[in-house]
């Protein structure tokens, strides 16, 4: 059975039609498990060969679905899921190691990545949308893929105003050899900066949705917020990394300076709303203008 939050269950105990639409939203994603997963394992391959890893052994293979409204961001029972899987994949292929597995800054490292991915596939902007799939290098010869999928409801009678998402997020782990060989220079502090450009570009892309109607003004606030307190946290980490290399060439970087233009449209579009509407407006554009909004630091 699919996970739910709380507030979508206790509606679902009350409604019988609203535990009917919970129950067609989860048979749709189901439904197309099959196409997911060929997509999937389809992306997977394209970036073991950008990578030049031709050796690819799988560990680890799973989904789980996650039903909760749109607002809400409380995929912990999920990431625990992915986390555990994945820490169990790295111990059992690394039994030499003093601490087997991952260790805590690693385990709050990747919990966000798979946020940040989760919540990428729950927004209709393209810009978000196309971080619902991430591949990271959790140490020499190891590797883990997400990939996340959503879809929604919005039925004012049994949910009330707001929509109901359910998300999907596949999992899988891989070793190559080939790449220990490689000894490539990777860690948490690269994990932690790319996490933390997406997580921005996900930010950019929550004032087109509440442009164009898809949340409220409520849900922005809080969506942000939450949003703003990630980023805040790898902020941290990686000034505690010391991290000094530019990103100013990485794919991320490059697509969050390219999706402003979205939001600045967005913004002209909230000018003219209501007067909250409009502060919201005066606000991105204060953030958007920041000498350090497209900085790491």
């Amino acid at each position: 059975m699919a996970c739910r939050t709380p507030d979508v269950e206790r509606v679902a105990d009350k409604h019988v039609k609203a535990q009917e639409q919970i129950d067609k939203l989860e048979v749709s994603l189901k439904s197309k498990n099959e196409e997911y997963k060929k997509e999937f394992f389809e992306e997977i391959d394209q970036n073991l060969a950008d990578a030049k890893i031709t050796d690819g052994k799988q560990l680890d293979y799973n989904n789980q679905i996650k039903v909760e409204y749109t607002s809400e961001f409380s995929l912990d029972k999920i990431a625990k899921v992915v986390i555990a899987a994945v820490n169990a994949a790295v111990a059992a292929n690394n039994p030499a190691s003093p601490t087997p597995g991952m260790d805590k800054e690693a385990v709050e490292a990747y919990t966000a990545v798979v946020n940040t991915v989760a919540e990428a596939a729950k927004s209709k902007s393209t810009s978000a949308a196309s971080y619902s799939f991430t591949m990271t290098r959790l140490c020499p010869g190891m590797y883990s893929f997400l990939m996340a999928k959503s879809t929604s409801i919005l039925d004012d009678e049994t949910f009330g105003t707001e929509a109901v998402s359910a998300t999907v997020v596949y999992y899988r782990v891989m070793q190559s050899i080939d790449d220990i060989k490689n000894e490539a220079k990777w860690g948490l502090a690269v994990i932690d900066a790319k996490n933390l450009l997406d997580m921005k570009v996900i930010q950019v892309a929550l004032t087109q949705r509440l442009a164009s109607g898809e949340i409220d003004l409520d849900t922005w606030v809080d969506l942000d917020s939450k949003y703003e307190g990630i980023i805040q946290m790898l902020k941290d980490r990686l000034a505690e990394h010391g991290w000094e290399a530019p990103l100013e060439d990485h794919e991320a970087f490059i697509n969050l300076d390219k999706h402003i233009g979205e939001t600045k449209t967005a913004i002209n579009t909230l000018k003219g709303m209501s007067v909250r509407h409009q502060r919201v407006a005066k606000h991105i554009e204060r953030r958007l203008s920041s000498s350090n909004f497209l900085q790491l630091n």
